[in-house]
């Protein structure tokens, strides 16, 4: 009976044994969150055990809730995050300009790095490395992101924008100057993965011609499924064995095949180009003359230049890094701006007097100036709806960041924790996770006044003296420091070029009755909401389906500028009562 007895507590030894190794990333989160001294700070209450206040994290952009909490907890607090863990967040600037400038001490979490490289990035992207693998790899890149290097891009952008423009004037012809219902969304995505497949590593998706592509299709399915996995991709960050057990379909493995295989063609393709510039020696010495007016100026050939052309191992990248930061191009520079683009179209058809205004300014520039790319670039008004755009409506809503160390994170306004004690910095310990609020920074009434959540593009002829953080224009849009967006250029260039060709040529406006909210996966996207047809939409007006199901799109109407001649005033308010809707 002893014996036993003996033997029964050492398989229960061993069993607690593997049962702590299984859940070893789990048991040091709640280790972590038990003895966090974040838990002193002010906090609203848990929603739910398991997911704390995430679910209304994820509605913030729709309800407001962020400025509510402010108003209520001041700018510095706590909210609840996985499991009742205490998550610091704060607007203060002195303490996001601490945590953005210390990258060392405050890195992407594991669960967000997971969570992007399962999406498409990978595990050695530009996006999901720390330390100093990301600084290495920055080194590299930088060449292809000069503004300098991203000039040379511009006919891409041009040629894209001038094709969306004419398949949009082709529907539109048949209108006889009335309005004209599109998904801005639907083509603007088509247009920038056109315009990232060109410039970043000169693939011709033809995504505007209406081809089906395999390569598209392969990242489509790997970017879809992996969101609709994105809580089971939260729970392997903690439980590491779940990843044996991750639903792998013959779908998926062929779509992971095919990006793979067309990457490595595409790095081959310029090594053998850069091979025979260089001299053409070893295998490619019989290669043929590669003439230098078509020499690929695309974002991978400067970065397979750059990264073989170093002295040193160490300071290239290898071919699974450049394979992932092929697919880092496609998520950065196809999802993100098609979202800048599409919510700029969105706030100029809510604001018809910038949108006129904007116009005029375009229109001011003839379209075979000599001059044209500088025009556009330093053109004051088109920049200040960029800004005013990218302020607003932030691709990237908010970021977060977790503590590698014991910190005191400064602030510049004291707060008041739970206890009533003041308090001129935040304790956070190794392991506490901190977000940082992108748009409701942006949008701060105490930074940019009491028209914060309006669109004024004016307000940038004279904006606040307070604001000093950011990489770009003062703002946390593109974030800042080490970490700031490295494609920041790339995107800025391209959005003045689509604007100018689509303001310039359409006007735009709001579907009347259409609900748009905001949701976030990635990026900020709009989703139409089921909206009550009301009775006084417009006769000579088709409604808008009202029983479809939530999806993400943003329908607006458009007509050609050359309309309004026999249309009526151009500064009329577009309601539909000039025409009937047709969606497209």
């Amino acid at each position: 009976m002893l014996y036993l007895d003996a033997r029964s507590l050492v398989c229960l030894a061993v069993g607690i044994l593997v049962v702590a190794y299984v859940l070893r990333d789990l048991i040091v989160l709640l280790a972590t969150q038990y003895f966090s001294p974040l838990k002193a700070l002010r906090s609203p209450p848990s929603q739910s055990f398991l997911f704390g206040n995430l679910r209304e994290m994820y509605q913030q952009e729709n309800t407001g809730l962020l400025f509510d909490w402010e108003d209520t907890y001041g700018h510095t607090y706590a909210y609840r995050g996985f499991l009742g863990g205490y998550r610091l967040i704060t607007t203060d600037l002195a303490a996001i300009t601490h945590i953005l400038a210390h990258p060392e001490r405050f890195q992407k979490p594991d669960f967000v790095r997971e969570n992007l490289a399962a999406m498409g990035a990978g595990s050695e992207s530009v996006l999901t490395t720390e330390g100093d693998v990301h600084t290495r790899q920055r080194r590299i890149l930088a060449p292809a992101f000069t503004a300098t290097h991203i000039r040379t891009l511009h006919p891409i952008f041009w040629d894209k924008a001038a094709e969306l423009l004419e398949r949009w004037t082709h529907l539109a012809n048949d209108r006889k100057g009335l309005y004209l219902s599109i998904d801005v969304l639907s083509w603007l995505s088509k247009a920038t993965l056109d315009a990232i497949g060109l410039a970043g590593f000169g693939y011709q998706f033809n995504a505007l011609a209406g081809k089906n592509d395999e390569l598209a299709d392969a990242y489509h399915l790997i970017f879809s499924t992996a969101r609709k996995l994105a809580l089971r991709t939260i729970l392997e960050t903690w439980i590491p064995l779940l990843r044996r057990f991750r639903p792998q379909s013959e779908a998926m493995d062929r779509a992971r095949a095919h990006l793979t295989r067309i990457g490595v063609e595409l790095i081959e393709e310029r090594k053998l180009i850069m091979a025979v510039e260089m001299g053409k020696d070893g295998p490619y010495q019989n290669l043929p003359e590669y003439p230098r007016q078509t020499r690929p100026r695309d974002l991978l050939s400067v970065l397979a230049v750059q990264s073989n052309m170093a002295s040193f191992a160490s300071q290239r990248m290898t071919t699974p890094e450049v394979l992932c930061q092929i697919s880092t191009f496609l998520i950065a520079g196809y999802e993100t701006t098609a979202s800048a683009l599409t919510w700029c179209l969105y706030a100029l058809a809510h604001d018809h007097a910038a949108q006129h205004r904007l116009r005029a300014a375009l229109q001011a520039i003839p379209r075979d100036s000599p001059t044209l790319d500088d025009d556009v670039a330093k053109l004051e008004h088109l920049d200040w709806v960029v800004r005013e755009a990218l302020r607003l409506h932030a691709p990237v809503t908010w970021t977060m960041r977790v503590a590698m160390e014991v910190d005191d994170v400064p602030v510049d306004n004291p707060f008041t924790d739970r206890w009533g004690a003041v308090c001129n910095s935040v304790r956070v310990n190794k392991g506490d996770i901190i977000t940082v609020p992108i748009q409701a920074i942006n949008k701060s009434k105490r930074i940019w006044g009491e028209d914060a959540h309006s669109f004024r593009p004016e307000r940038w002829r004279n904006p606040p003296e307070s604001i000093k953080n950011g990489l770009w224009s003062n703002m946390l849009t593109f974030l800042g420091g080490s970490r700031g967006c490295i494609g920041y250029r790339f995107a800025l260039a391209e959005m003045k070029i689509f604007l100018y060709t689509l303001v310039r040529n359409f006007e735009f406006s709001t579907e009347k009755g259409v609900v748009i909210e905001k949701v976030f996966n990635i990026v900020a996207r709009p989703i139409v909401r089921p909206a009550i047809p009301t009775a006084a939409a417009p006769a000579n007006t088709r409604p808008t389906t009202t029983s479809a199901p939530s999806s993400n799109m943003m329908p607006l109407l458009i007509r050609p500028v050359e309309a309004f001649s026999y249309i009526g005033n151009a500064a009329d308010s577009p309601d539909g009562k000039h025409g009937e809707m047709r969606f497209v």
